[in-house]
């Protein structure tokens, strides 16, 4: 009988057939471990990169909630703001010269930042260096016995930001405010030749800190004397925000911040320059100009009784120029038939018209002195301007709403002529061209035409000018209208009667000074 070995192989090939299948198998199986291997890792990889983006995204919602508290408080530094915080007089150390703003998510959660067993601790406040308290070491949080004294908190405030007190708050747990002094930021002096305790003021002209000790005609017991006084001279404030996750985030930031120095000349009328021009002057018996400040009394105007706090008894010229030929001109237009010399009353006599700049210059001292000055005054007040109009030199626009109000005062910016008409408004308002305005024209604030340095009124009426109204000629007539190298003579027309007023009054005439904090510096506190 005989066999088909053909069919079935021979023992041998059967042999390397399962090997061939084997092998096949095992290379299967090391390419599925290698696959298994390779998914496990870009699933680990994805686990990884979801885990940094979500603390990231946790660090962020921390940054942006500690950017939250500054910025709450900054808004309520301001006069007008609808919840206004009362503002540190004095250094830490003293009474009352620090203030919180506290924000609690729910009546469990306990913020207390003076308090460094607390959860929230002040554990930045000892790297302030404020002179006569504890010290910490720079880089390392405060411990206890370094934290801010008792004594000198001045009041827990509440945030006024949404949903605060529940657990929809936002994340920052307080704000701190302080006064900065000169040695306050570690190594880093406002000015090493001055003492470290010095309190820092912010110059708006020069946009620049200076130590208290370094402003003219000190000394001052403040800021807030020097800038009375008539100096360039703010307060600088310090604004320090901890925010912190539920996940644990944790941000502090710091601003520097300052209010606009913008306390005028004192004067109820200013004509800043030499051979200061007033023709026509106002022809009525009932048109007047006073320099005794109503500001102590309180003041009324077209809308109501204001609420801002005057400074002190004063008496300032009805009228204030640059030069005695300034003075020679006022006086003589005023004695014209028929002669209104007593509606001109205030320091100096009567007609109450000083003289106010120094000897042979023409012009006021101070940021006031010089066209490159008054502009750089303009310029910071347009950067910081509730309302801008961009009017042309002979192209007068007009407001197309309110120009401010006693409640309300705001910053408006005219760049270019603006025809007022009859509105009323209160506040700042800086036109860089010619002002219009007619018989019931009121205003509560300053008024400050600086560039064209001219103001044109016609027809009669009964409008009211509270605080002082301040022209200063900087820019030349003639297009391009380019920076004069000295001032020119400011112009004022006034061709109606009626009973008109132009009212010095301290209260209204400073109140730009706290209308707008602009930040100086900021930083992100790391240690």
């Amino acid at each position: 009988m005989c066999t088909d070995k053909s069919k079935f192989g021979s023992p041998d090939r059967r042999m390397a057939s399962r090997n061939e299948r084997g092998m096949a198998l095992l290379l299967v199986l090391l390419t599925l471990l290698l696959l298994s291997a390779i998914g496990l890792g870009m699933l680990y990889m994805s686990d990884t990169e979801t885990a940094v983006n979500s603390n990231y995204r946790d660090t962020q919602l921390a940054f942006f909630a500690m950017r939250a508290g500054l910025e709450e408080t900054r808004d309520r530094m301001r006069s007008n703001s609808v919840a206004p915080l009362p503002l540190p007089t004095a250094m830490p150390g003293a009474a009352n010269s620090i203030l919180y703003i506290i924000n609690q998510a729910g009546a469990t959660d306990v913020v207390d930042p003076k308090d460094m067993a607390s959860t929230y601790p002040d554990d930045e406040f000892c790297q302030e260096q404020f002179a006569g308290l504890t010290s910490g070491t720079l880089g390392v949080p405060c411990t206890m016995g370094q934290g801010p004294p008792s004594a000198s908190v001045a009041a827990y405030v509440n945030s006024f930001s949404p949903n605060t007190n529940t657990a929809a708050a936002l994340k920052y747990k307080w704000v701190r405010l302080t006064r900065k002094q000169n040695a306050t930021i570690p190594n880093t002096k406002v000015d090493s030749s001055q003492a470290d305790g010095t309190q820092v003021c912010f110059q708006t002209a020069a946009n620049q800190e200076i130590p208290l000790s370094l402003i003219p005609g000190g000394p001052y017991a403040s800021c807030d004397a020097a800038q009375t006084s008539g100096q360039d001279a703010s307060p600088v404030y310090l604004v320090t925000s901890l925010a912190v996750t539920p996940q644990g985030s944790r941000r502090i930031g710091q601003y520097e911040v300052s209010g606009m120095s913008i306390t005028p000349p004192p004067a109820a009328l200013g004509l800043d320059g030499p051979a200061a021009i007033f023709s026509p002057r106002p022809s009525s018996n009932v048109w007047f100009a006073n320099g005794n400040d109503t500001g102590v009394a309180g003041y009324t105007a077209s809308g109501g009784t204001g609420t801002c706090t005057p400074s002190a008894i004063a008496q300032v010229p009805a009228v204030g120029t640059g030069d005695a030929t300034g003075v020679t001109t006022i006086d003589t237009a005023i004695a014209q038939n028929p002669n209104r010399s007593a509606n001109y009353t205030g320091a100096g006599g009567t007609p109450s018209v000083v003289n106010q700049g120094p000897t042979g210059t023409g012009q006021w001292g101070g940021q006031w002195s010089s066209p490159s000055q008054l502009d750089n005054l303009v310029n910071t007040l347009a950067n910081a301007a509730d309302v801008t109009y961009s009017c042309g030199i002979g192209a007068p626009c007009s407001p197309s709403g309110a120009v401010g109000t006693n409640a309300n005062p705001q910053i408006t910016y005219v760049s270019g002529d603006f025809n007022y008409g009859s509105t009323s408004g209160a506040g700042v308002l800086v036109v860089t061209g010619t002002l219009f305005l007619a018989g019931n024209a009121s205003f509560n604030g300053l008024i400050l035409v600086i560039g064209q340095g001219t103001v044109s009124e016609s027809g009669g009426g009964n409008g009211n000018f509270n605080g002082t109204v301040f022209l200063a000629k900087t820019h030349s007539s003639i297009p391009p209208y380019p920076e004069l190298a000295t001032l020119d003579s400011p112009l004022i027309s006034w061709n109606g009667g009626g009973g008109a007023t132009v009212q010095y009054n301290s209260c209204w005439a400073n109140v730009g000074n706290k209308l707008r904090y602009a930040v100086v510096a900021m930083r992100e506190e790391m240690y």
